[in-house]
């Protein structure tokens, strides 16, 4: 369905006057985008969803989170997309390219510097990381 500014259904715009010019008159209704996005695999969901993540500004600044965890970061690998580390709970939240997100336990810190510090992160992780230790699926 395309959506355009001259439709009857978008005569009369739903925002308020402050929002009008910040936003297309003719944005899609959640329904619309939830059909959309269920026509779409369950990969290429992921995927987008990772991406609409990666898209949000960080609100704070700094590197640890209110818990004490390290702040996901980004990394340049065509296995993993993201990382964070809790040196206190001692977990690796890594997401992979797929967008698939898992939690890594008992983590040593220096196996959360050496991932950082490989020259191929998703060397490192293989030979590493996975199948060293307990891991959870996260939900996306």
């Amino acid at each position: 369905m395309i959506l355009s500014r001259g439709s009857a259904r978008f005569t009369k715009s739903p925002l308020p006057a402050q929002l009008r010019g910040r936003y297309p008159l003719c944005m899609p209704s959640f329904l619309e985008v939830q059909k959309l996005a269920l026509a779409l695999s369950e990969h290429e969901r992921a995927t987008l969803a990772a991406k609409l993540i990666d898209s949000l500004p960080n609100r704070n600044s700094g590197d640890h989170d209110v818990s004490g965890a390290i702040r996901f970061k980004t990394l340049n690998s065509s296995m993993l997309r993201r990382v964070r580390y809790d040196p206190k709970k001692r977990f690796l939240d890594v997401v992979f390219s797929t967008g698939e997100k898992y939690r890594y336990k008992d983590v040593p810190p220096e196996e959360y510097s050496g991932l950082m510090d490989a020259k191929s992160h998703g060397k490192y992780m293989q030979m590493h990381i996975i199948d060293h230790y307990d891991v959870v699926r996260l939900e996306n």
